[in-house]
């Protein structure tokens, strides 16, 4: 009686086990979590249980969070390379990620030990509320500072964001009145509350401070806010889309703001990562080379 006693609970240890192994190398598979992905109703949250960080994502959004879910990660491999790129004396101590959306900077920027501490804006309150919640599920609240807000140039001011149906990482602020290529005249947008970096941030230590920038088009306009910042010459991360700086207006700004503050160097980190040295017709060649009519851009690391 013992003996089939043992045997019985030994042949469901050896079942648990085969699931086990057996479930582990397909959520392994991104095929798998991919077909997972596509088929979860809409309106869910899932969890991104891959590599160091958990985050939830939103089923809806078929960019940057199926990304996540898929792979656990979204071109963290930018951030990599930008940190290879910076100043041997550079000290890693604040990175600054405007346009957080869920966290997929700056949560493994902290939890893997990058950067000591980080400022996180992100002004759409769905992607928001994921933000907190993925900090405090990393047990990062000590040491990320959310804001549910955008940046502007304007103090108190109060800004229209263009949402996205099916991208969460595409809201914008909301510029132009023009129907473009991805009929943003459509959208829905709700207002949100804006502040100038030089506010919601302060004062930065250019030797120790990174801040990485994804406002869709924004960016300028943000630059115009962080004055501080910028005499300084902090290094920056930002996204440089023609299309959308183009429709909103802000490419003069951009390139006016970067070469006014002294900045000396960018790199294009969508190419060959060798510096180029700052200048409008540095600028304006990248802008023609990437072109206006497709949802064509790149990151630039401007220090």
């Amino acid at each position: 009686m013992l003996t089939q006693k043992i045997r019985f609970i030994l042949g469901l240890l050896a079942r648990a086990f085969v699931r086990q192994f057996y479930w582990r190398l397909l959520s392994a598979s991104k095929l798998f979590r991919g077909w997972i992905f596509d088929s979860a109703p809409e309106n869910i949250l899932l969890l991104s249980n891959v590599g160091n960080e958990r985050l939830l994502v939103p089923s809806n959004d078929r960019a940057i969070s199926r990304d996540v879910f898929i792979t656990g990660s979204c071109e963290f491999h930018k951030f990599d390379r930008v940190l290879s790129l910076l100043d041997k004396q550079f000290r890693k101590t604040l990175l600054v990620d405007v346009g957080a959306n869920i966290g997929i900077i700056c949560i493994p920027a902290i939890k893997r030990n990058i950067f000591q501490c980080a400022i996180a804006i992100e002004p759409e309150p769905l992607n928001y509320s994921l933000l907190v919640a993925n900090i405090n599920i990393n047990g990062l609240a000590n040491k990320i500072i959310p804001h549910n807000l955008a940046l502007g140039s304007k103090v108190g001011d109060e800004l229209v964001l263009e949402l996205s149906e099916v991208n969460y990482g595409d809201h914008r602020i909301k510029v132009s009145d023009s129907n473009g290529l991805f009929d943003e005249a459509e959208r829905k947008s709700i207002r949100v509350k804006a502040e100038p970096f030089d506010v919601v941030v302060g004062d930065v230590d250019s030797s120790q401070t990174l801040i990485w920038m994804d406002t869709q088009g924004f960016e300028a306009f943000v630059l115009m806010g962080a004055k501080k910042a910028l005499e300084k010459q902090t290094p920056l991360v930002i996204e440089f889309w023609p299309y959308a700086m183009n429709r909103n207006g802000s490419y003069p700004l951009l390139k006016q703001a970067i070469i006014q503050a002294g900045y000396k160097v960018f790199y294009d980190l969508g190419s060959d990562a060798f510096p180029r040295r700052i200048s409008f017709e540095a600028f304006d060649n990248l802008f023609r080379t990437l072109g206006e009519s497709e949802n064509v851009y790149t990151d630039l690391l401007i220090c």
